[in-house]
């Protein structure tokens, strides 16, 4: 016995000691991402002045093979460096922080009463703005934003006005022309140079694995509104430049130039310059809402022109692609990888019409893929059967829980595309004799884009808003939370207590898509562990005709007056149109799930991939300057050099970091292929078929009573019910005030627009900012989790 102590014990202290090395390691990793990202922003405070002598760095560092000459120089340093430190470092803390999460006893720390700066993230400063909800953070973030910009753009301008009053022209070509033309000409190129910051960043938000995003927390489906902000920024700096230009020559006899297209060293291409301004003016246009919303195909399409619009770019200022080379590179072989993933044609296990009209789809997933999936996660989905163009994101209802062998997600028709999917559905229940599936039930998927750091689990109580379809996220909570209970009974760990859920419908039917959460395969005895759940559900139609299935509400009407929840249980007495797609009919069937190589798969795996991607544009840019380019005061034309760093890019990106993803391939088809031979029986039948799915497709369109029986004991928590109204949030916040006085309480929100105001807005009155006032104030933390692209 003192032995196996003794040995215990020795297990501890060396745990504890990778530990403390692996938390010292990522704290050095942290501390150099840090020190790289100051780099990448002093370049804009310090950089050379106008008509100074760029050749000083060259003189020190002289190289054919990394150009270190002038502007070059300064921008693969500062710039270009410091991309490459934080994206390989992103990889190492990524993967020490997977290691140490789990290995913890408690997923995330809880604390009350001390500052936390995620407080930033999470308190409304403007709840309604042009933009939506604006946190403090986002302030923040927006105001460095223009601080280093026009910062840069302010001394850059200043300098070169001094220089100009002082008789020195400053970037002029052509003829004489006066000061204050010089001016306009001067504020006019700062203005192009401004605009390079958005455009090397905005890659990053649109990159969905992006490890930097992954780096900082920050979920793909909240980046989006970045890259939206960046781009306009972009645009705005651009539109001023390409103007200023135009006002110049059209005001000094310079016309002809607006079409003229340099080729010699490293003189601009200006109507090059104007196809990008022109591309970049109808991508902006076109993903306005009114288009993407009515037009997404058009959208889609339409959008593609970043490539034209990048191209023409370096046409137009090919010395300036240091600046952004690593973010693109970090994009595309972000692409690569989902193209990889999405390769994989994934079997739909079964689609099924709710009663609320929603659809819910079940997809095939493979159990040991290894990626980690979390209970706020997205996942890309189209459907070649539907559309082979339209890609669309989707909250799962679904957690990482080994009972859970699918992928959930809950589509309810609203567009053009799911209307489709419903309409595929509808047509085959109005022929219920055809052996014929509703579709191909094929897939393909990209994904999960998850908010990795399950931030609600440091709440002990949780407020969630939802509204309509928005409910699904909050599903895959409820379940996380209880799976979490399930698994760790008679432990003591840091779980949320208690939460409320408000849930808003416009029908009764919509209230089904509750049924989905099936405790009683979980967790029936929540209560006596110490969880409360309880759910206030408003249905906002007044129309009578709504509740003609359900004379016992009528009377409600309008009164908005509660009902006790268990006491409704209307919805559970509506038949359910199932239709299962082909399925595993016997232990021989296997389906294709979803494909492992992806974007957020294996850490080391697609770091190893970026890094290689890196080195190999960086081998094949310096060969290509020693032996292509050579000498850049010759007549080597500036289209030529774009193309250069193009094909540098591909081949590094294809050529080193795509064998890497062959081999990744190669590796999980043969453990595939393991795993299949180890469950198909050892017969002659068996031994000929293939290794893919053998499917009976079957429609089952019965209801049995067995099923609506079933449906009425899933609703073990309390509540009440609403008819005809919406909830008075005011009065609904000024309760949760008083029910939960000195806590810090989680809010969140996954519903429209006016929804996410109309709580931000009551979150910001109801809360203190930053600290707690007093032991009877309340900390309303607020957190969107909507998908709006």
């Amino acid at each position: 016995m003192a032995v196996s102590t003794r040995g215990e014990k020795e297990v501890e202290v060396t745990s504890s000691q990778n530990r403390w090395i692996a938390a010292t390691l990522k704290a050095v990793a942290e501390m150099l991402i840090a020190a790289a990202c100051l780099m990448w922003v002093l370049y804009w405070f310090f950089s050379p002045e106008p008509n100074t002598d760029d050749d000083h760095l060259s003189n020190n560092t002289k190289s054919r093979f990394f150009r270190t000459d002038g502007r070059e120089g300064y921008s693969l340093i500062y710039q270009t460096l410091p991309w490459v430190v934080v994206a390989a470092l992103s990889f190492l803390v990524i993967g020490i922080r997977s290691v140490l999460r789990k290995e913890e006893t408690k997923t995330v720390s809880k604390g009350n009463a001390t500052f936390k700066i995620s407080r930033l993230c999470t308190y409304p400063l403007w709840a309604r703005s042009p933009f939506g909800v604006l946190t403090a953070s986002d302030f923040l973030i927006v105001i460095a934003f223009l601080f280093v910009t026009f910062y840069h753009f302010g001394r850059k301008t200043h300098l070169s006005f001094k220089e100009i009053d002082a008789g020195k022209a400053m970037h002029h070509h052509g003829p004489v022309i006066s000061k204050q033309w010089q001016k306009v000409q001067s504020a006019s190129y700062y203005f192009g140079t401004i605009s390079i910051i958005p455009f090397s960043l905005l890659w990053i938000p649109v990159s969905r694995g992006s490890p930097l995003l992954r780096l900082i927390g920050l979920p793909f489906e909240h980046a989006v509104r970045y890259h939206i902000w960046l781009a306009v920024f972009m645009m705005v700096f651009v539109s001023l430049h390409s103007i200023g230009y135009i006002v110049l020559y059209m005001n000094t006899d310079q016309t002809s130039r607006i079409t003229s297209w340099e080729t010699i060293n490293e003189k601009c291409s200006v109507v090059a310059g104007l196809v990008a301004w022109i591309a970049g003016l109808v991508v902006s246009l076109t993903s306005l809402p009114f288009f993407r919303r009515r037009w997404y195909e058009f959208f889609f399409a339409v959008h593609h022109l970043y490539v034209v619009y990048a191209l023409f770019w370096l046409y137009h200022a090919v010395w300036n692609y240091h600046f952004f080379v690593i973010p693109i590179l970090l994009f595309f072989v972000d692409r690569c990888l989902r193209f990889l993933q999405s390769r994989t044609l994934v079997d739909v296990v079964s689609a099924t019409v709710l009663e609320s009209n929603a659809i819910e789809l079940r997809l095939a997933r493979n159990s040991n893929d290894g990626m980690m999936r979390h209970a706020l996660s997205t996942w890309c989905i189209q459907l070649p059967s539907i559309s082979r163009i339209q890609w669309h994101f989707f909250s799962s209802s679904s957690t990482n829980h080994k009972d859970e062998k699918e992928v959930i997600i809950i589509i309810k028709p609203l567009g053009s595309w799911t209307r489709r999917l419903h309409k595929v559905l509808a047509d085959n229940d109005n022929n219920h004799s055809s052996s014929k599936c509703p579709f191909s039930f094929k897939a393909r998927v990209e994904g999960a884009y998850n908010d990795e750091s399950d931030f609600y689990l440091r709440y002990d109580s949780l407020i969630l808003v939802a509204g309509g379809i928005g409910i699904t996220p909050f599903l895959a909570i409820l379940k996380d939370i209880l799976y979490r209970y399930a698994r760790t009974l008679n432990k003591k760990l840091d779980l949320p207590t208690s939460v409320e859920l408000y849930y808003c419908v416009r029908t009764p039917e919509e209230l089904s898509v509750l049924k989905e959460l099936d405790i009683l395969n979980i967790l029936p005895s929540f209560k006596e562990h110490g969880l409360n759940i309880k759910i206030y559900s408003y249905v906002t139609s007044g129309q009578r005709d709504n509740y003609q299935a359900f004379p016992y509400l009528q009377n409600n009407l309008g009164t908005n007056k509660g009902i006790d929840f268990a006491e409704y249980g209307g919805f559970d007495k509506l038949p359910t149109l199932s239709y299962t797609s082909p399925s595993l009919t016997n232990e021989r069937c296997i389906v294709n799930g979803i494909s492992p190589i992806s974007n957020v798969g294996e850490t080391c795996w697609v770091a190893s991939i970026t890094i290689f991607s890196m080195v190999g544009y960086f081998v094949l840019s310096g060969l290509a300057n020693l032996y292509i380019v050579e000498d850049y005061t010759k007549n080597f034309p500036n289209y030529n050099r774009a193309h250069v760093v193009v094909a540098c890019l591909v081949l590094g990106i294809l050529g080193f970091g795509g064998i890497l993803a062959g081999i990744w391939y190669i590796i999980l088809k043969r453990k595939s292929e393991d795993h299949i031979s180890t469950i198909l029986p050892f017969n002659t039948k068996s031994a000929s078929t293939s290794p893919q799915a053998q499917y009976a497709p079957s429609v089952n369109l019965s209801t049995t009573p067995e099923t609506i029986e079933s449906g009425e004991s899933h609703f073990l928590w309390e509540g009440d019910l609403h008819i005809g109204g919406r909830p008075d949030w005011k009065d609904v916040f000024s309760h949760i005030k008083q029910r939960y006085r000195g806590m810090v309480v989680g809010v969140l929100v996954s519903g429209s627009e006016s929804m996410q105001e109309d709580v931000a807005v009551q979150c910001g009155k109801h809360s203190s900012f930053l600290f707690q006032k007093g032991d009877e104030d309340i900390i309303l933390e607020y957190h969107s989790v909507s998908f709006d692209l």
